[in-house]
């Protein structure tokens, strides 16, 4: 899911929650992919086999730590968590669960793997602002860690034979000796590749390959000399929503997670058997979880193969008003798990989409009078209520298909699809009056522009010169629109009365993030995520120069579907959401054919 239909773009480096971008990690495999809160599961006739699975579930750490991977060599978990800001490996002792972290001579460090004969660990310097990093072997017995030389990457494994290395460029799968020598491409593949691991008997690579375009990710086989490249589960899912997967110490099972939505939006883990079915077809998978708890990052016991090491999410994002004054926060919505908030124009009622299941729900400011609008398998995101307060607007979500946008009545009834497009249409605007909704589309969509819909003749109009403008805001007294240039830096405004625009601010790519109207029209707020510290700040109509309205401080915020949301409510205070899910490490034992 693109950001930047709200306003986001890829941003520079700056200050962050150490707990921001580690915590959903593991689901999103890599960070820069996807968005998991999007990924439609559709069940194939390949589901759980009755009787196995996971058939205990038990908490290992109890930290509330930011964590990215686990791993282990029989004797301790090597887990990367977030830190002060930075990335540290904690080592915890399977028996006894004793804990210390494990010392390096790097700030910021990141464990890929861990060596076949179990004494180093494979890891990556983490380096702010580089896509490809250095690879070094770290003694586990505290002795001095040593650079592969020559080799720089991402996402690297070791061979079984601890001879071989593959690790990834770009778009492209190598492998080198475990030394950093011979190194060489092995595929080029057209996607985003990421979590590529060499087979028990080193002969095939496996790896995950994302797709944005589609909000997609599928598991992929390679011989190590690059022949005989194919999917590995070939039209199991429709869309594929699959990744991320290590054999168990017998070779037996290959362990992988898969993103669904139905009945919630949950990550489950599955067990590929290796061994081959009736008529030497290829086996189903098994699932192995199912929820609540959210599943990622697997890691077989090297010493059991009944035995697996994972990372744990239980997704909550809490709703918070912030006083910028004290500061401090006061919870809203009674404990109701959300994002994506809109107030109707009365400040009475307020629209919001559930965290973790994607629903979209209309209620009281108090929580009071719910009333629960979509349902699964269809995730909502980005609601607008109307003028009138009778519907709500909002972006419709299922994956392999465009977004569109659907009208529903705030007090519940079918949706109604505004407009059918191979587009991704995004942020509904609703006209003063209510007699037009005004949308754009998502940033990677080509031709893009802004249109508005009269919804009693139906006709369609093109906004002039609004061709390669994105998230566009309506002003509340109906005479601007302020929108982003393609390359995220410009603020543009239109005026009707002239029907011109012009620049109206130009800011680093990234500092424009769920731009909102004042109430008066005079002023459109914006969350600067990339300018020195995280602030909100506004810009007045007629002039050019931003003003700093307040620095948010103290809050972990919540990741969700087009990122850190934020709002503003008709009295003027600001709401955003707060990280409150729990991500920890657990064992899982399996009960396995």
């Amino acid at each position: 899911m693109s950001p930047a239909s709200v306003g986001l773009a890829p941003a520079r480096e700056k200050k962050q929650s150490p707990r921001r971008h580690g915590r959903w990690l593991f689901l999103l495999a890599v960070s820069a992919l996807i968005s998991i809160a999007v990924l439609h599961w559709q069940r194939r006739p390949t589901s759980r086999h009755s009787g196995f699975g996971a058939i205990s579930q038990v908490e290992v750490t109890h930290d509330g730590l930011a964590k990215s991977n686990v791993l282990s060599n029989g004797s301790n978990l090597y887990v990367t968590e977030s830190v002060g800001g930075r990335h540290v490996i904690s080592q915890i002792a399977v028996r006894g669960g004793a804990r210390s972290t494990f010392v390096t001579s790097f700030p910021n460090i990141q464990a890929l793997d861990i060596s076949p004969d179990r004494l180093a660990l494979l890891a990556t310097p983490v380096q702010s602002g580089r896509a490809e990093n250095e690879f070094w072997k770290v003694p586990l017995d505290g002795g001095t860690a040593q650079r592969i030389p020559g080799v720089v990457g991402r996402d690297a494994a070791l061979a079984p034979d601890g001879k071989h290395l593959v690790f990834l460029k770009g778009s492209a799968l190598y492998v080198s000796q475990s030394d950093g020598a011979q190194a060489h491409e092995v595929a080029a593949l057209a996607g985003s590749p990421f979590a590529p691991r060499f087979s028990p008997d080193g002969q095939r690579i496996r790896f995950s390959m994302g797709d944005i375009s589609q909000n997609s990710t599928s598991l992929w086989e390679v011989k190590s000399d690059g022949s005989n490249r194919h999917v590995l589960l070939p039209n199991w899912n429709n869309p594929p929503a699959e990744c991320c997967g290590s054999w168990t110490v017998d070779g037996h099972y290959y362990i992988f997670q898969v993103n669904q939505s139905n009945p919630t939006n949950i990550t489950t883990l599955w067990a590929l058997p290796e061994t081959r079915g009736e008529g030497g077809k290829p086996a189903a998978p098994i699932q192995l979880t199912t929820g609540p708890v959210s599943f990622g990052n697997a890691w077989p016991d090297p010493s059991n193969s009944k035995t697996l090491w994972a990372l744990g999410v239980k997704a909550v994002g809490e709703v918070v008003k912030y006083d910028a004054r004290s500061p401090h926060v006061i919870p809203l919505l009674s404990g109701i798990s959300a994002t994506d908030l809109d107030f109707s124009g009365n400040g009475q009622s307020v629209a919001y989409v559930t965290v973790p299941d994607g629903s979209l729900w209309r209620s009281r400011i108090d929580g009071s009078d719910r009333k629960q609008l979509t349902f699964s398998p269809e995730r909502a995101a980005l609601p607008r209520w109307s003028p009138d307060g009778k519907k709500i607007a909002y972006v419709a979500v299922q994956t392999g298909r465009p977004y569109n946008i659907f009208l529903v009545s705030s007090e519940g009834g079918k949706p109604q699809r505004l407009l059918g497009e191979s587009r991704s249409q995004i942020d509904a605007n609703w006209s003063p009056d209510g007699s037009q909704v005004m949308f754009g589309y998502v940033h990677a969509a080509e031709g893009i522009s802004i249109k508005i819909l009269d919804l009693k003749s139906h006709r369609l109009s093109n906004v002039p010169g609004s061709d390669g403008l994105f998230s566009p805001r309506w002003s509340p007294d109906g005479r601007y629109i302020a929108a982003l240039s393609p390359d995220f830096t410009k603020l543009m405004l239109f005026d009707f009365r002239s029907q011109r625009w012009s620049e109206w601010l130009t800011e680093p790519a990234g500092a424009f993030s769920y731009p909102v109207w004042s109430s008066d029209s005079k002023f459109l707020y914006f969350d600067d995520l990339v300018t020195d510290e995280e602030s909100i700040r506004r810009v007045k109509v007629g002039q050019s120069h931003p003003q700093r309205v307040f620095v948010l401080n103290g809050i972990d915020r919540y990741p969700g579907p087009f990122g850190l949301w934020s709002g503003r409510m008709p009295d003027g205070s600001w709401v955003f959401v707060r990280d409150r899910s729990t991500q920890e490490v657990y064992r899982l034992d399996l009960e396995l054919p």
